[in-house]
């Protein structure tokens, strides 16, 4: 397994694709961000987001562009691994399925989960480097180191859980287009869709998958009840949906 994790990191690495959208994040995020610095482009009762913990809670809060990162990696290294027959090789040389699957999904889930919290936190740097942290009166507990690197991972572990549900997507369709397409459009639109037109306590069982679970911390009144629970719920998922993922992979014939 060791092996297989270097290759793939040296694969990471190395890769012009990962190192141009690396790039593109990081400059249009704190172009982005410095969009919304002054007061008169922010509503009274969204002060907050003025401030460096507020800001990045606001961007959490926009999964549009997690789904979007999660789309197109599956595709590229999961689908593409297959297209490529990297993956064939792999267990043809004798690699454990499940050594080649864990891994995959570990640095798949690692990539996307850093370009996020790229996204979210240069993002929030213009606001960070003008106004500082902020006041528990306009930013609540995100106004402290503490709970916003606790918000910062029971959310990337939020996200990861829905992430995941992209990777297994990818070990299913096994090609990269069709991934892509797949995981944006049913995940984001289908997702976004369900929770619009289901009764209300439906839509608070959603609350609790991981089309929802970043909403649980994504808010300046974040405790560490909160935290711990969004935490613990999202690692529930992770190995659900991973489970899943595995035994579909374990089954599959290739070719």
């Amino acid at each position: 397994m060791l092996s297989l994790l270097r290759s793939e990191w040296y694969q990471v690495r190395k890769s012009l694709y990962l190192q141009i959208t690396v790039g593109v994040v990081a400059v249009f995020s704190f172009w982005f961000g410095g969009q919304f610095t002054d007061a008169s482009h922010v509503h009274m009762s969204h002060l907050y987001t003025l401030y460096w913990g507020g800001s990045i809670c606001q961007w959490m809060g926009d999964s549009a562009m997690g789904l979007l990162l999660a789309s197109l990696f599956a595709g590229w290294m999961i689908g593409g691994s297959f297209e490529n027959r990297v993956i064939q090789a792999a267990v043809s040389y004798g690699k454990k399925r499940s050594a080649v699957y864990l891994v995959k999904m570990i640095m798949y889930s690692l990539v996307v989960t850093v370009l996020c919290l790229l996204y979210w936190c240069a993002s929030a740097v213009p606001t960070g480097i003008k106004n500082g942290m902020g006041t528990e009166e306009l930013c609540g507990n995100l106004c402290h180191v503490s709970y916003l690197i606790g918000m910062l991972a029971a959310g990337s572990l939020a996200f990861i859980s829905l992430f995941m549900v992209c990777g297994v997507i990818a070990f299913c369709v096994r090609k990269t287009g069709t991934t892509m397409g797949i995981c944006f459009v049913c995940i984001l639109a289908g997702g976004n869709l369900l929770a619009s037109v289901v009764p209300e306590n439906i839509a608070e069982i959603i609350r609790y998958t991981p089309l929802a679970l970043s909403q649980h911390v994504t808010k300046i009144d974040v405790t560490w009840t909160d935290i711990g629970q969004t935490a613990g719920i999202s690692l529930i998922w992770i190995l659900f949906f991973g489970t899943i993922g595995y035994l579909k992979f374990r089954k599959t014939e290739l070719k």
